[in-house]
């Protein structure tokens, strides 16, 4: 599909996820309401030859009520959470819908607006509580130890705060006995020249064997029509942004999935429900090159081997839904591939959340940032019996992070399940 039609379906899985998680709150006039939104995009789908995939919006459903919580743990939170993702569908149908459908689109959302605006009134916006780093019980597979190396999620560089978090993660690592690191993507906040450079000071400082590739974050400065992300990542890291690395028979296999193609609209503010006023920057979502694809082909299994990239697989069912993972082409070759070298497990970035997905039986991880909450880095440990998985923290220390509501929305989308924090695979003969 094109981009426009993975969005029109996107909107519509949105809309029919957000019906049904306001009618379990209890946001009844709202639910039916935004019902009717599903309905228009469902037939701008069916206008378009967009096939509706319903168990799509049953799962986006499932985590956006996790989100939201009930009205008696979130009140006004979780309405104005729903009501904002109502507003990136308002602002991106423009270009989707014809006017009378767009207009009537907005005019179904005025009742959740109103239902907001009455909670705040009423002063339901409770304070959110104290902040609690979400601790995991560490599992460990047992057996001889072949091989360590940690994931550093989206690290960011280009601001203080997340700087000084990449080094201590780093430090932590290397205490931790990690043979080797991956950074997989967005390594700069912006992909400013500068910040690439400093990005490879901060590895090399580190004196570990670093893989570093590339997120969306990094293929655009604000500068001109044309990505610059590939030209400034190889200027400062003096490779290609895919590979492999084998240690001690564990092999790790690195992929580049950014998409250097320009976005056809603004970078959108979720809390302000609006286009931030700045230039267009390149697709959120993920695709393979052809170069990347014609490497992944030659690739063949040796031995214990887990693949890192950026961009989680469609269906990527988080905030926004599809158009922010990787594309559905890229994703059949990332499933052939784990199916053919027998893959042990996926890591990906890019949504800044501790979540777990399954391809093609292969368990997906989405890893926590190392700038952002729950600011941790990710260890991977293989046993000749199995493998771990351990979310760990950079000295985070709760009393000295008072919450904002904003940090405790993005607190509640970003934790996840403990299996996705804390996980082990034995071997099938264990």
């Amino acid at each position: 599909m094109s981009q426009l039609s993975d969005l029109l379906l996107s909107c519509w899985v949105v809309e029919a996820a957000r019906s049904a998680v306001m009618a379990s709150r209890g946001q009844d006039e709202a639910a039916v309401q935004t019902a009717a939104r599903a309905r228009l995009l469902a037939a701008a789908c069916h206008n378009e030859g967009v096939r509706i995939v319903p168990n799509y919006a049953t799962r986006h459903s499932e985590f956006l009520g996790q989100v939201a919580g009930d009205d008696e743990q979130m009140g006004a939170l979780g309405m104005i959470f729903l009501q904002r993702l109502g507003a990136y569908i308002d602002a991106h149908t423009g270009l989707l819908l014809n006017d009378a459908d767009h207009d009537k689109l907005v005019e179904f959302g005025q009742t959740e607006l109103d239902e907001v605006n009455m909670a705040l009134m009423s002063g339901r916006l409770l304070p959110p509580p104290p902040a609690e780093w979400p601790a995991a019980e560490e599992r460990r597979a047992p057996g001889e130890v072949l091989a360590r190396f940690g994931i550093l999620g989206d690290p960011h560089v280009g601001l203080t705060e997340t700087n000084e978090s990449l080094v201590t993660a780093l430090e932590h690592m290397a205490a931790g006995g990690a043979d080797f690191v991956v950074a997989n993507g967005d390594l700069t906040r912006n992909g400013e020249t500068e910040h690439f450079h400093l990005a490879r000071k901060i590895f090399d400082q580190a004196k570990l064997d670093v893989m570093v590739t590339l997120g969306n974050h990094d293929l655009w400065a604000g500068e001109g029509d044309v990505s610059l992300g590939m030209e400034r990542f190889q200027a400062a890291f003096d490779g290609k942004p895919y590979g492999e690395r084998t240690h001690n028979g564990v092999r790790v296999i690195l992929i580049n999935s950014a998409d250097p193609r320009r976005s056809p609209f603004p970078p959108f503010d979720m809390m302000q429900g609006e286009f931030k006023d700045a230039p267009p920057q390149t697709v959120p979502g993920g695709t393979f090159s052809n170069e990347t694809v014609k490497w992944l082909r030659t690739l063949q299994p040796a031995g214990p081997t887990f693949i890192v990239l950026h961009h989680p697989p469609f269906p990527f069912l988080g905030v926004p839904p599809l158009v922010f993972g990787l594309d559905q082409a890229s994703t059949a070759h990332l499933a052939e591939l784990a199916v053919r070298v027998d893959a042990k497990a996926i890591f990906a970035g890019h949504s800044h959340r501790c979540h777990l997905n399954y391809l093609e039986d292969v368990p997906v991880f989405e890893l926590a940032s190392a700038s952002d909450w729950p600011f941790g880095y990710t260890m991977v440990e293989v046993t000749d019996r199995g493998w771990s998985l351990n979310l760990k923290p950079i000295d985070y220390d709760a009393g000295l992070d008072p919450m904002s509501h904003r940090d405790y929305l993005f607190r509640r989308y970003a934790t996840g399940p403990e299996e996705a924090r804390s996980f082990v695979s034995l071997n099938e003969s264990d």
